[in-house]
């Protein structure tokens, strides 16, 4: 550790934790528990050019229902998965708890009784929890199914929900911009994250409908611009690639169709590219791709990897999406969203491993999903430049 007491770029590190009632509480006088013990490897320096980068990208952890839902075998699974390919980081992509299963509450007891049920536990959980380094982001069930800031009776579940999630979660998260706001950054060396909250924000009905609030889509816009050339990632807890279809809930739903398409025109107007959206929430696993087409004629591909449920009942099929959808922003952008079938997954619970490879002014991304449920070789294996 350095003298001003800050950790030191890409070193790894061992930490423990214990409790005592002072801070001068000899060792052997305090408690501690069972996987109390950390073990970390901080990024690179900022500029520090990567030549390879992995992590892992999961979402949708039920907990809830015992023995029918316990998160146990996947989380020993994803251990092994850690052993395995030695990871730099996780990335948990909304609903680590599902408050409002198998019933509502707006108890904060509650709420912080999830977090225990969903992490402490669960043996396995927590040893993943000790592994690596983790970057999480709420989504809906954080708070209840569908959240958003209307209609009224939801203002008091969200700020006992938000309350919990801060005391579990987002005290661990970078506070990249105060910490009133929720959605942060972060960079591996040269690769940029950028972690969105598409969920505290939105408001469904007109004329004040949006999915992020003015502050937060003025901020996204002076990254993408600062960052316009470098690789980077958008994490998103709902898809914005992927077309769904009927839903009230995503970006591409008409409450919130005006900002996806304003971040369209924005990434085409400012020629930006080099851009991978990283999301969950549809309990299913793809790779889409957004063409973006310029009024010059010059286009500009988006990808979006989702990995979804780390453990879940329901699945996604097909069905849930437009495969192929082609449409014209206000402005008059074109974009064509395509997810291809043989990167589609629905079949089990899964987590997927992401890999990044550069060679000279080209990045290479490679993916895997594997199952939870067994330690198996990946079911689902692809390769994309970007």
């Amino acid at each position: 550790m350095n003298q001003d007491n800050t950790l030191a770029a890409n070193r790894k590190y061992i930490c423990s934790v214990s409790f005592g009632r002072t801070a001068n509480t000899p060792e052997d006088d305090r408690v501690s528990f069972s996987k109390n013990t950390g073990i970390f490897t901080t990024a690179p320096a900022n500029g520090h050019i990567n030549t390879s980068l992995s992590f892992l990208l999961g979402s949708c952890n039920l907990h809830s229902l015992g023995f029918i839902s316990s998160p146990d075998k996947k989380y020993k699974t994803i251990s092994g998965l850690i052993d395995s390919k030695s990871p730099s980081f996780m990335l948990h992509c909304g609903d680590q708890i599902y408050s409002d299963i198998p019933f509502k509450s707006d108890s904060i007891k509650d709420y912080r009784d999830k977090y225990l049920d969903a992490w402490e536990d669960s043996d396995p959980t927590r040893e993943v929890l000790t592994k690596l380094p983790h970057y999480m982001i709420l989504d809906d069930h954080e708070i209840v199914n569908n959240f958003s800031n209307d209609p009224d009776e939801n203002k008091y579940r969200k700020s006992v929900a938000l309350k919990a999630y801060r005391e579990f979660v987002h005290i661990r998260n970078p506070q990249s911009y105060g910490t009133a706001p929720l959605y942060y950054t972060f960079n591996w060396g040269n690769v940029h994250f950028f972690v969105l909250d598409v969920r505290t924000e939105r408001y469904m009905d007109e004329p004040d409908n949006q999915i992020i609030g003015d502050e937060q889509m003025e901020v996204l816009k002076e990254w993408l611009i600062k960052y316009s050339t470098d690789q980077k990632f958008i994490v998103s807890s709902v898809p914005f690639v992927g077309q769904v279809r009927g839903s009230k809930d995503k970006w591409c739903s008409n409450p919130y169709k005006h900002q996806r398409e304003e971040i369209i025109d924005f990434i085409a107007k400012e020629n930006i590219d080099r851009i991978v959206f990283l999301t969950g929430d549809m309990h299913n696993s793809y790779h889409p791709e957004m063409e973006i087409k310029k009024s010059n004629g010059k286009k500009i591909v988006i990808h979006e990897l989702m990995s979804s449920p780390i453990n879940q009942l329901s699945k996604s099929s097909t069905s849930s999406y437009k495969m192929n959808y082609s449409s014209k922003t206000a402005e008059g952008t074109g974009y064509t969203s395509t997810i291809g079938q043989d990167s589609f997954y629905n079949k089990h619970s899964n987590i997927m491993a992401i890999s990044l490879i550069n060679d000279q002014n080209v990045s290479q991304i490679t993916f895997e999903i594997f199952r939870t449920s067994k330690k198996k070789p990946p079911e689902i294996t692809g390769t994309f430049n970007f």
